[in-house]
């Protein structure tokens, strides 16, 4: 995978280090490394793992589903970062020592999907489930689609609680061709385990050679869309960065 990076996103990044707290609301090490790669300062505190059971495939199309389940996570740490006395500002504080008062918390929450022919492909739960999910994938078109979710947490929301009108978030698509896979190396993959953990049983920061992107951006079929999150994060915080793009 590329790592270029824009000059967007190398204002974004520049950014964290003095205007916001951002907290990855994610125990994904692929995202991390992603936000790592950008200069990003932030914190990690992972939403909790039974916060997508309140969100229903069966209602929502793939955008929709990625949509809402990126905004549960996101609420989950918000509400984690509010109250009077916090457990999660006191597990992410030590990462902003620097950080001024007024800064904001920024909880980032991300959640993306395979669908192949209008079929959601989330995480395998096992390796049949990978093995089911590669042989339809096989030799086919398909998008990787990713939910993005920015809550902004500022001092006046420790009491109330997070601010639905302090949410921004969007959908990221990506569209991808996976060549038709012999035998042997769907074979090979799964016996690997690198489908372990990934929407749609792969991953295309394991530099497998069947996967063509066709449209859209790569670090969005990793998990986060780092051009997509710049241009958010530069619109939130208009006022400070018309100096950090030139």
């Amino acid at each position: 995978m590329s790592t270029n990076v824009n000059a967007s996103q190398q204002a974004a990044a520049r950014m964290s280090q003095t205007d916001f707290r951002l907290v990855l609301g994610s125990r994904s090490p692929r995202r991390r490394t992603l936000l790592e790669s950008d200069g990003y300062r932030f914190a990690i505190l992972p939403a909790f793992d039974d916060v997508e059971e309140n969100v229903s495939v069966a209602e929502l199309n793939p955008q929709e589903y990625v949509r809402q389940l990126a905004i549960a996570k996101a609420r989950n740490v918000a509400e984690r970062l509010c109250g009077k006395v916090s457990q999660g500002r006191w597990d992410v504080d030590p990462v902003f020592s620097n950080a001024s008062a007024g800064d904001p918390y920024l909880v980032l929450a991300c959640d993306s999907v395979a669908v192949c022919n209008g079929e959601i492909l989330g995480k395998p739960d096992d390796r049949d489930d990978a093995q089911r999910m590669l042989r339809k994938l096989s030799g086919s078109r398909h998008e990787v689609d990713t939910g993005l979710a920015l809550w902004r947490v500022d001092f006046e929301d420790y009491e109330t609680g997070p601010n639905v009108e302090k949410l921004v978030s969007r959908v990221e698509i990506s569209v991808l061709k996976m060549e038709t896979l012999s035998e042997e190396k769907l074979q090979r993959y799964l016996d690997g385990g690198l489908w372990e953990g990934k929407a749609g049983a792969f991953g295309y920061q394991d530099g497998v050679d069947w996967l063509e992107l066709l449209s859209g951006s790569e670090s969005n079929v990793v998990g986060l869309p780092l051009e997509a999150l710049a241009e958010t994060l530069l619109k939130l915080f208009p006022e400070t960065n018309a100096d950090k793009t030139s």
